[in-house]
């Protein structure tokens, strides 16, 4: 009953993976041979002495890290506001999927409008309070990359928000009556019946927000092009040039492994360290 999902799972997660590996370990420079031969770890040893690659690396961490913890940052009041039963929160829980659904390509160019240094309203308002010069926030190492972090982690709001509502609203409403006849405060009834509530939500969502974000590519890419100076060069990007730019498939391969074993090695760190709590 179940042997036509194996098939498919097997299909397009497995035997993509055993292709990654298996290239990883050829040796393929486009620009001088036209198909692949046996390098062994030849591409893994490249790695390793590819500093520029391991700074792209720590900014990824970076990204993963920042994007994630924008998310919570606006979810959480968002959906503590939400959570009210009135009609404007019931509009609101519809509207606020606006940014999730929106592609990224739109989403990057509209962004890059917004923060444009001739006509972009962002750029304005930055500059009127001090944060951008004459030119773009864009064009600076530091704020492209901070910039970016905070779309991207606004971007995925909505989703954590969702989570979170629904995780808010399981929390039996006789807890909060019982805690307050107890004489407990506002923040009090928050930090020791919501937050224990949903802190499940926050790690199981957060670890797929920052697992998408780990490997992200469009927005940085549409915004930024991994500029300027490489600032905003995330792994992602570093594949896509290994790929593209260097025409080095094998050498992208190699990297994608890597990300997955970095990425998998962090997961488990992560959902241990939530077990051990």
């Amino acid at each position: 009953m179940i042997g036509p999902a194996v098939f498919v799972a097997f299909a397009i997660a497995i035997v993509p993976l055993c292709y990654a590996f298996w290239l990883s370990l050829q040796d393929w420079y486009m620009l001088r041979q036209p198909a692949p031969k046996w390098g062994g770890l030849i591409n893994y040893r490249a790695l390793l002495q590819d500093t520029q690659l391991w700074a792209s690396f720590g900014r990824t961490w970076i990204w993963t890290l920042g994007t994630v913890f924008v998310e919570l940052l606006l979810a959480m009041p968002i959906a503590l506001l939400l959570n009210r039963e009135t009609g404007i929160a019931r509009t609101a829980s519809a509207l606020i999927l606006l940014p999730w659904v929106t592609p990224f390509i739109v989403l990057g160019f509209g962004w890059r409008f917004l923060l444009d240094s001739d006509v972009g309203p962002a750029h304005a308002f930055l500059h009127m309070i001090g944060i951008a010069g004459d030119s773009s926030v864009l064009n600076d190492p530091v704020l492209a990359f901070a910039t970016i972090i905070f779309i991207s982690g606004w971007k995925g709001t909505p989703f954590l928000v969702i989570a979170l509502l629904a995780a808010l609203k399981s929390i039996p409403d006789e807890l909060y009556e019982a805690a307050e006849v107890d004489g407990a405060g506002a923040w009090s009834r928050f930090w020791h019946i919501t937050v224990p509530s949903i802190q499940n939500t926050v790690v199981t969502v957060g670890l797929v927000l920052g697992i998408l974000a780990f490997y992200s590519f469009d927005l940085p890419w549409i915004m930024t092009k991994g500029g300027p100076q490489d600032a905003t060069t995330i792994v992602g990007i570093a594949m896509y040039k290994a790929v593209f730019l260097d025409l080095r498939p094998a050498y992208a391969a190699a990297i994608s492994i890597v990300m997955l074993v970095l990425l998998f090695l962090a997961s488990m760190f992560a959902l241990r360290a939530r077990r051990t709590d």
